[in-house]
């Protein structure tokens, strides 16, 4: 399990990243074109049942087998009730365009990623979980109510994702927006927290990518308050959709149904499952644990990584 926070910067850290941000344009302008970029995508390392990340260029800790959705459809569906800061049909508007920032990528030639996010609608369960034997929903919530992952505003998001311990594919994933210590806005005045830099970064966790090490990418792991950076990709960020989806042909006959059916209904919510029906996550032959792990991206203040074993869904967080 690999955790890592997003968190606002303090007056003193924005400076210092205003002073980094006009030095780092001024070298652009005199550096040659970069042959590497430092995006990386989430990962599983086998041995260890363990979340980590495989980075371009390869860093020393990078270890495993990147995560993708193993189909070019996935869903997503928004909780019904929304917050008392942002309305149904806002959020709505605002995960749409998150999500097509990504598929809409420019991988040259013309080409996007072959990536379909389709929305199902608002549904009525608010917990993030994986049913190994009931029906599933990709679900975006926000907490008006309380948060568990960091007080204070430390931690603005977390996307929870569930795969496959043996070959990284994704089962499930589930986001999560503070707006209970969070003051969240939207479009481009009063800026504080905006939900749409929020959301597009954590989009690009649901896809399946980890932070990078770019300070001007929308996978960078901070934010910073009163900033609408995060809207828009770098050349990291499309890089990295691209590489986790390159461009093929057409996807027809999209089917983004979750996985064992759809559901608006949370587990303990649904019927029981007809005797022997369904599907279960078991351990492996040799004995190596269970076959499904779960990684955590959110979006926060800290960055802090912890490792440890995981023999049963669990999550990866990036704050």
């Amino acid at each position: 399990m690999r955790s890592s926070d997003l968190a606002p910067a303090t007056r003193r850290e924005r400076a210092r990243a205003r002073a980094v941000a006009s030095f780092t344009l001024v070298a652009a302008a005199l550096a040659l074109p970069r042959a590497a970029l430092a995006y990386c995508r989430t990962s599983v390392c086998p041995e260890t049942q363990s979340t980590a990340a495989v980075c371009n260029p390869q860093q020393a800790t990078d270890c495993g087998i990147p995560l993708a959705w193993p189909s070019p459809c996935v869903s997503y569906s928004l909780q019904e009730d929304a917050s008392h800061q942002v309305t149904l049909a806002e959020a709505e508007a605002i995960f749409e365009q998150a999500f097509a920032t990504w598929t809409a990528a420019d991988c040259g030639g013309g080409t996007n990623p072959r990536m379909e996010v389709t929305y199902l609608g608002p549904i009525s369960c608010d917990a993030h979980e994986y049913n190994q034997r009931k029906g599933n929903a990709n679900i975006i919530t926000f907490r008006d109510d309380g948060w568990p992952y960091g007080s204070g505003g430390s931690t603005l998001a977390l996307t929870t994702v569930t795969y496959n311990l043996k070959n990284g594919e994704i089962y499930d994933a589930d986001m999560e927006i503070n707006s209970f210590d969070v003051t969240l806005s939207m479009g481009d005045d009063d800026v504080t927290f905006d939900l749409l830099s929020i959301a597009t970064h954590e989009a690009g966790h649901f896809l399946g990518l980890s932070h990078s090490a770019e300070v001007g990418a929308t996978m960078y792991a901070d934010y910073r308050p009163e900033s609408t950076m995060l809207r828009d990709l770098d050349d990291d960020d499309r890089v990295g959709i691209c590489s986790v989806y390159p461009p093929g042909e057409p996807v027809e006959a999209c089917d983004p149904t979750p996985r064992h059916g759809f559901s608006d209904l949370c587990a303990e919510d649904q019927p029981a499952p007809k005797a022997g029906g369904g599907c279960a996550a078991a351990p492996s032959p040799g004995g190596g644990g269970g076959l499904l792990a779960a990684a955590a991206a959110s979006l926060g203040a800290l960055a802090r990584a912890r490792r440890g074993r995981a023999a049963r869904p669990g999550r990866e967080r990036a704050r």
